[in-house]
């Protein structure tokens, strides 16, 4: 009987230990998954947080900051749901006010002038920026948070600034290398833009005013290139013609 007895409590212990193991496992897995979830929802928040930043320094519309925001709303909301902090609650209500300020705004750009910087890496910043914001635009209409019609608007917005900012950028480039007579480096970055310009499906007073401006001072650098070339043709053959003729050394 006492055999029988402790045989049962063996197994009962046994069965336990098993139990709690399990529930043990269960608990870890389930707190991985939330710190996965809030991972990936914190990633999204971070993100639109950067992007409303960078898109606040662009002539974009309400509209694309309005979105914007609604996905930072969006992410916080989620965060919330597994990281029920003082910290979120508030970050629900901040973007909640900011979502109703642009709702009750018109379409009108954020800035007014583009500010194309002049130090290389922060233009790579900002073309890096531009492309980012599209990206994220692209997600939310396949989300069906923006109707079709505001996201080509918005879209063709951000590809006009990328254009100018590459262009912009090229130009002064090429201006640079002009000054220090690099003239064959002027006349590439030249031939970028102009290329670029002309590769755009779409025109407008700024690519039409730009493309002129550009093909005229691409066609002076080419006049001026070629003119160089041949006064140094010239030259060596002039060296060359008194290097032939020159008395001979007797050694």
């Amino acid at each position: 009987m006492i055999i029988t007895i402790v045989i049962i409590l063996i197994v009962a212990l046994v069965v336990l230990a098993i139990a709690v193991n399990a529930i043990q496992q269960h608990k870890q897995r389930a707190e991985l998954e939330r710190r996965q979830k809030l991972a990936r929802y914190k990633l999204v928040f971070d993100q639109s947080e950067d992007l409303i930043n960078a898109a606040s320094n662009l002539p974009v519309g309400r509209v694309l900051i309005l979105t914007l925001n609604k996905r930072a709303l969006d992410a916080v909301k989620r965060m919330l749901t597994v990281a029920p902090t003082s910290e979120n609650k508030n970050r629900i209500e901040e973007y909640q006010q900011r979502v109703k300020a642009f709702e009750n705004q018109d379409n009108e750009p954020v800035s007014g002038e583009l500010e194309i910087p002049e130090n290389d890496k922060q233009v790579i910043g900002m073309l890096n920026a531009i492309k980012k914001l599209r990206n994220a635009l692209r997600s939310e209409h396949s989300k069906g948070r923006i109707d079709t019609t505001s996201f080509l608007a918005e879209d063709r917005k951000l590809v006009k600034i990328q254009v100018q900012v590459s262009v912009e950028s090229l130009i002064r480039r090429g201006k640079m290398a002009y000054r220090t007579q690099m003239l064959g480096s002027a006349r590439q970055y030249y031939e970028k833009a102009l290329k670029m310009l002309e590769d755009q499906s779409f025109t407008d007073e700024y690519i039409t005013s730009r493309k002129a401006q550009v093909s005229e001072d691409l066609d002076a650098i080419t006049e001026e290139l070629r003119d160089t070339n041949a006064r140094d043709a010239s030259n060596r053959k002039k060296d060359e013609l008194e290097e032939l003729f020159q008395p001979k050394r007797k050694w």
